[in-house]
């Protein structure tokens, strides 16, 4: 198998652009690409052709059946015994792969086979100049037939013209049956026919491997911008100190999993971790140190969550993760393993005046969205959910009952200067 082709080889394909004449030098990685392609376009194409061709060939059976009655029965065994069967053996093995590198030279073989059974007819024909005169004529378009119609390779096509032409001028040198008025014209005709079917064949070669180069190209470029453009699209929405999603993920990323869940009906859960007197972790041990646990918290964290979930670092010491299809027990699972995970860490909190590990709380909900509930409802839940765990002493989850999120009004949590539902309960935080 070809080696994939990358920006390193732009300048290859840029001086084989540039080259001049036929069949201009291609390095062997570019040359290998362009035949492996050009072969997979040309099989059937000249499968096609030969049964076509083939078709034409027999029926020159009926036009001797009245010009020349008498070599009609060796015409029809040369041409349904030997020719058929290995036009025909050649469609089968091509079409199931089964050639590989013979595949060249069979092709060549059944261009030569053609004009050697019309050169046989002329050479073994005795007679007028009528009996055989439709074999004589018949082997020059032979040769313009596969050499212009069949996609051969230069060496084929070559191979093809020099052995036909050969074969055709030997028959009509030894027939009697060709006046020698008639010879040079015939010689001549037949050589012009291969000499035009190889010109012909380099100009179309040529051409196709500027296409080729040309459409390499334009492929590595393309496939280059992808990269560059999927790069800076992560980079948008990664956070550069954790490696997890950014906020503007996290938010783009809720909305259309909500959304999602309108239409199908099932439900989104989401878990939001805050990791316990983060601060005096901070001052104690220096930015660095709160940078290493942020890093390592998020980390850790990440893997008790599946693939499809994403998990995001939602601002400062804060992270959230979003749970596509997931019911409360699902959720609340999840937050018990990120919990775990955390304090498994063994991280000293040297700045907790009881020197303690590092814990996270975490407030976990699950919401199934009606056609016109909004995101908030879930994030206010989760959110509520999250203080009420660390009102509760800090490292644990809490799942409680989300009919708080329900009642919300989101028209007096816009109110500028609000900060308390009717009950007196601070409101949650918002989701911006």
């Amino acid at each position: 198998m070809e080696p994939e082709l990358s920006t390193s080889d732009l300048p290859l394909i840029d001086a084989a652009l540039v080259a001049q004449g036929w069949l201009a030098p291609m390095p062997r990685k570019l040359l290998a690409r362009y035949q492996r392609d050009q072969l997979a376009q040309r099989r059937p194409h000249n499968r096609r052709v030969l049964l076509a061709m083939l078709v034409i060939f027999d029926l020159f059976v009926l036009a001797q059946h009245k010009s020349a009655p008498e070599i009609v029965p060796l015409s029809a065994v040369l041409r349904f015994a030997v020719m058929t069967p290995g036009v025909l053996l050649f469609v089968f093995l091509d079409g199931r792969n089964r050639l590989g590198r013979a595949y060249g030279p069979f092709l060549v073989t059944l261009a030569v086979l053609a004009s050697v059974i019309s050169a046989v007819l002329i050479y073994l024909t005795y007679g007028t100049t009528t009996t055989n005169m439709s074999d004589v004529r018949a082997t020059p378009l032979i040769l313009l037939s596969t050499g212009l119609i069949m996609r051969l390779t230069p060496p084929e096509v070559i191979s093809n013209a020099l052995l036909s032409m050969i074969v055709f001028i030997a028959a009509i040198l030894v027939s009697p049956s060709v006046h020698s008025a008639e010879l040079g014209s015939l010689i001549l005709t037949d050589i012009a026919i291969g000499a035009a079917a190889i010109v012909f064949n380099l100009q179309l070669e040529t051409r196709d491997r500027r296409v080729f180069l040309l459409r390499m190209s334009e492929q590595i470029n393309r496939a280059e911008l992808a990269a560059r453009n999927s790069g800076l699209l992560q980079q948008t929405q990664t956070d550069g100190l954790t490696g997890v999603a950014n906020r503007r993920c996290f938010d783009v990323t809720l909305a259309e999993t909500w959304r999602q869940a309108q239409e199908s009906g099932s439900p989104v859960g989401l878990i939001i971790l805050d990791i316990d007197h983060f601060k005096a972790f901070n001052d104690f041990y220096g930015h660095q140190g709160g940078d290493d646990c942020l890093r390592l918290v998020a980390a850790k964290a990440r893997r008790e969550v599946r693939a499809d979930d994403l998990f995001a670092r939602f601002g400062g010491e804060e992270f959230a993760v979003i749970l596509p299809g997931a019911p409360l027990e699902m959720v609340e699972a999840a937050a018990e393993r990120i919990r775990a995970c955390v304090e498994n860490l063994g991280l000293r909190h040297g700045g907790n005046s009881k020197d303690t590990l590092v814990t996270v709380s975490i407030g976990a909900a699950s919401l199934t969205p009606g056609k016109g509930d909004d995101v908030r409802h879930l994030f206010e839940a989760a959110d509520t959910n999250l203080y009420a765990a660390k009102r509760s002493g800090r490292n644990r989850v809490c799942t409680q009952d989300n009919s708080v999120a329900k009642a919300y009004d989101s028209r007096q949590a816009l109110q500028p200067g609000v900060t308390e539902n009717a009950a007196g309960q601070p409101l949650p935080r918002r989701l911006s």
